[in-house]
C-alpha cells in the first residue's frame, strides 16, 4: 500500500514535466524577429622601431611604444530587413594619459563605424552612414586593419547580390566646417572644403561589380571618381579637381593553386590639379604544397615620375584608400602614408607559409624593390634603380578561440637610392623592426526576442 503514493508522485512529476516540455516547445516555435549583440575587441600592440617607415639617420635612437585599440560593437537586427551598427573606438598610447583621468584627457572616444542598413528584398540593400569599404584583396579600397584606428568612410551605398553577381555603389559628399566655417553645423553660406584634419576627398562616387564565373574563377571591375578641393579660407576660390580610376581583377583558386591578376588605370587630375596618367599592374601565383606549406611568387608595377625632372603629367598611381601594408613590405617604406618622391615602384617578392598545427602559422616574405624611373638630385647626380631589399618574418598563434597572438621581425637592406628618396644622408646598411600584437575578440551578449 505504501507504494501507491510513490507511484502517484512519479505520475504527477511526469505530468508536470510533459506540460513544461509543451510550454517550452511552444516558446521555441515562436519566431524571434529581433536580435541584439554586443561584442568587444581589445588589441594591444608593441613595436620596436629601428628603421620603420624610413632609414634612421646616423645618431638617431630607436623608438618603442605600446599602442592599444579598444572597440565595442553594438548591432541590432530586425529579420533580414533592417539593421543598425554602432562601434565606439578608443585608440591610445600606453602612458600618454595620467593615472587619474579627468575632463582634459586628450585620447577620447571616436566612432569607427555607425550605419543603418535597409534590405527591402533578399537581393537589395541600402547602407547609410560611416562604414568600411573593403573590396577584392583590398588593393584599392581596404579596411587598413593593421593601423590601430582602421579606415571607414562617410557614405551611402547601394548593394545588389545574387548567386553569381555582386554589385555595389558608393556615394559621398564631405564638408569641413570645423576648419573653414567656425565649426557651425548650420552654416548657411559657402560650400568650400579642405582636407586638413579631415577626409582626403570632397566627392566620391564608386561602382564595383563582382562576377563569379564558377567555383574556381572570379572577376571584378571597379570605377571610382574622387573630387579634391583644398580651400585655405571661407573666401577662397579653390577649384575642385576630379580623378577617375578604373580597375579589373581576376582570381583563380583551387585546392592547390591560387592566381591573382590586377590592373588599374588612373586619369583626370590629382589633388594638386596635375593631369594624371598612371597605372598599376599586379601578379601573384601561389602553390599549396601538401597541407602545411605554400609558396607564392608575385610582382607589382606602379607607374611614377622621373625624379629631378618637373613632370608635365602626374604618373604616380595611387591607392590611398587600400591596405598598402599588406602588399609593399611590412616596414611601410612605400605608399602606406609614406612618400618616396613619386618615382613609382616595382616590387618582386617571394612568400613562404608554413602551418605546423591547426592553431599556428609561420610566414616569410622577401622583397626586391626597384624604381621604374630615372632618379637624379639637384646636382644632376644619377641613382640606380635598386631601392633595397626587405625580409619579413611573421607568426600567429591561437591562444584561445577568442584570443590570437601575432608577431614579426623585419629587416630592410638599404641602398644609396632609397636614402636619396627618403632624404637620409647617412644610415646603417640594415634597418630593423620588431612587433608583437594580442588580438582579443569576445562576444559578450547575444539576445534574440
Amino acid at each position: 500500500m505504501q507504494s501507491l503514493p510513490t507511484i502517484r508522485n512519479i505520475s504527477s512529476c511526469l505530468f508536470f514535466l510533459l506540460i513544461a516540455c509543451k510550454i517550452s516547445l511552444a516558446e521555441d516555435t515562436i519566431v524571434k524577429h529581433h536580435s541584439f549583440t554586443i561584442s568587444t575587441q581589445i588589441r594591444p600592440k608593441f613595436e620596436f622601431r629601428n628603421g620603420y617607415h624610413k632609414p634612421f639617420e646616423k645618431g638617431e635612437k630607436p623608438a618603442a611604444d605600446i599602442s592599444q585599440r579598444n572597440r565595442i560593437r553594438l548591432n541590432y537586427k530586425y529579420k533580414n530587413l533592417f539593421s543598425v551598427q554602432l562601434t565606439p573606438q578608443h585608440v591610445f598610447i600606453w602612458g600618454q594619459d595620467g593615472l587619474t583621468q579627468g575632463a582634459s584627457v586628450k585620447n577620447s572616444l571616436s566612432l569607427y563605424d555607425v550605419w543603418i542598413k535597409l534590405q527591402p528584398t533578399k537581393a537589395i540593400a541600402i547602407q547609410i552612414g560611416r562604414q568600411v569599404i573593403s573590396l577584392d584583396d583590398e588593393r584599392f579600397f581596404g579596411e587598413s586593419d593593421w593601423a590601430q584606428g582602421g579606415r571607414s568612410h562617410d557614405a551611402l551605398s547601394f548593394q545588389f547580390a545574387q548567386k553569381k553577381l555582386d554589385l555595389r555603389t558608393y556615394f559621398a559628399y564631405n564638408q569641413n566646417y570645423r576648419e573653414l566655417y567656425n565649426n557651425t553645423i548650420d552654416n548657411h553660406s559657402g560650400s568650400l572644403y579642405t582636407p586638413k584634419n579631415a577626409t582626403p576627398y570632397k566627392w566620391m562616387q564608386a561602382a564595383w561589380a563582382g562576377v563569379k564565373i564558377n567555383d574556381k574563377n572570379k572577376m571584378s571591375f571597379l570605377f571610382a571618381n574622387f573630387g579634391y578641393q583644398d580651400a585655405k579660407s571661407s573666401k577662397d576660390s579653390a577649384k575642385t579637381y576630379f580623378s577617375q580610376s578604373l580597375g579589373a581583377n581576376y582570381f583563380y583558386n583551387d585546392a592547390n593553386w591560387k592566381l591573382n591578376l590586377s590592373a588599374y588605370y588612373q586619369t583626370g587630375k590629382n589633388a594638386a590639379g596635375l593631369k594624371t596618367n598612371a597605372y598599376l599592374l599586379a601578379f601573384l601565383l601561389n602553390r599549396n604544397i601538401g597541407k602545411k606549406w605554400n609558396v607564392g611568387l608575385g610582382t607589382d608595377f606602379v607607374s611614377g615620375n622621373p625624379v629631378g625632372v618637373a613632370p608635365k603629367k602626374y604618373n604616380q598611381a595611387f591607392s590611398a584608400y587600400g591596405t598598402n601594408h599588406k602588399f609593399y613590405g611590412s616596414m611601410d617604406y612605400f605608399f602606406a602614408g609614406n612618400a618616396h618622391k613619386s618615382t613609382g615602384l616595382a616590387d618582386i617578392y617571394l612568400n613562404v607559409g608554413f602551418k605546423p598545427t591547426a592553431k599556428s602559422a609561420l610566414s616569410l616574405s622577401v622583397h626586391q624593390f626597384l624604381s621604374p624611373n630615372k632618379m637624379q638630385d639637384s646636382t644632376s647626380k644619377s641613382y640606380n634603380c635598386n631601392l633595397g631589399q626587405e625580409i619579413d618574418l611573421g607568426f600567429n598563434y591561437f591562444i584561445f578561440k577568442f584570443a590570437k597572438l601575432y608577431g614579426g621581425y623585419s629587416l630592410y637592406v638599404t641602398s644609396p637610392s632609397i636614402l636619396f628618396l627618403k632624404d637620409v644622408k647617412k644610415s646603417a646598411k640594415v634597418q630593423h623592426w620588431l612587433w608583437l600584437l594580442l588580438d582579443v575578440n569576445l562576444d559578450i551578449f547575444n539576445f534574440k526576442f
